[in-house]
Protein backbone atom coordinates (compact mmCIF):
# COMPACT_ATOMS: atom_id res chain seq x y z
CA UNK A 1 0.00 0.00 0.00
CA UNK A 2 1.70 3.41 -1.36
CA UNK A 3 2.20 6.16 1.99
CA UNK A 4 1.03 9.39 0.96
CA UNK A 5 -1.66 11.57 1.17
CA UNK A 6 -4.61 13.32 -0.75
CA UNK A 7 -5.24 16.73 -1.30
CA UNK A 8 -8.09 19.39 -3.55
CA UNK A 9 -7.38 22.36 -4.28
CA UNK A 10 -10.41 24.33 -4.26
CA UNK A 11 -11.11 27.95 -5.31
CA UNK A 12 -12.04 30.68 -3.23
CA UNK A 13 -12.42 33.73 -4.80
CA UNK A 14 -15.99 33.83 -4.53
CA UNK A 15 -15.50 34.28 -0.47
CA UNK A 16 -14.16 37.46 -1.30
CA UNK A 17 -10.96 37.77 0.73
CA UNK A 18 -8.05 39.22 -0.98
CA UNK A 19 -5.70 37.00 -0.09
CA UNK A 20 -5.90 33.21 0.12
CA UNK A 21 -4.42 33.15 3.66
CA UNK A 22 -7.40 35.62 4.90
CA UNK A 23 -9.89 33.30 3.39
CA UNK A 24 -8.08 30.28 4.87
CA UNK A 25 -8.05 31.94 8.33
CA UNK A 26 -11.55 33.12 7.85
CA UNK A 27 -12.62 29.66 7.08
CA UNK A 28 -10.80 28.00 10.31
CA UNK A 29 -12.24 31.02 12.87
CA UNK A 30 -16.16 30.38 11.43
CA UNK A 31 -16.33 26.97 10.66
CA UNK A 32 -13.03 24.97 12.45
CA UNK A 33 -12.39 23.27 9.05
CA UNK A 34 -8.64 23.88 8.05
CA UNK A 35 -6.72 24.43 4.71
CA UNK A 36 -3.87 25.61 3.44
CA UNK A 37 -3.92 28.69 1.48
CA UNK A 38 -2.98 28.41 -2.11
CA UNK A 39 -0.28 31.01 -2.17
CA UNK A 40 2.04 28.49 -0.52
CA UNK A 41 2.42 26.44 -3.36
CA UNK A 42 1.60 29.51 -6.39
CA UNK A 43 3.02 32.81 -6.58
CA UNK A 44 0.96 35.69 -7.87
CA UNK A 45 -2.71 35.83 -8.71
CA UNK A 46 -3.01 31.94 -9.27
CA UNK A 47 -2.32 31.27 -5.66
CA UNK A 48 -4.33 33.87 -4.37
CA UNK A 49 -7.72 32.36 -5.22
CA UNK A 50 -6.67 28.77 -4.07
CA UNK A 51 -7.48 26.17 -0.95
CA UNK A 52 -5.84 23.12 -0.42
CA UNK A 53 -7.61 20.49 1.73
CA UNK A 54 -6.88 17.11 2.77
CA UNK A 55 -9.44 14.37 2.35
CA UNK A 56 -7.78 11.56 3.43
CA UNK A 57 -10.17 11.68 5.95
CA UNK A 58 -13.38 9.23 7.50
CA UNK A 59 -16.29 9.92 5.26
CA UNK A 60 -18.15 11.66 8.08
CA UNK A 61 -15.21 13.89 9.17
CA UNK A 62 -15.83 14.83 5.40
CA UNK A 63 -19.45 15.21 5.43
CA UNK A 64 -19.20 17.33 8.56
CA UNK A 65 -16.38 19.79 7.17
CA UNK A 66 -18.92 19.78 3.75
CA UNK A 67 -22.01 20.89 5.95
CA UNK A 68 -19.84 23.66 7.60
CA UNK A 69 -18.50 25.13 4.56
CA UNK A 70 -22.09 25.01 2.94
CA UNK A 71 -23.29 26.59 5.52
CA UNK A 72 -21.12 30.20 4.80
CA UNK A 73 -23.04 30.78 1.60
Amino acid sequence: MPEGAYYVLADCARLGFPTSRAAAMHLLETTGVASVPGSAFYRGAEGERLLRFCFAKDDGVLEEACRRIAALR
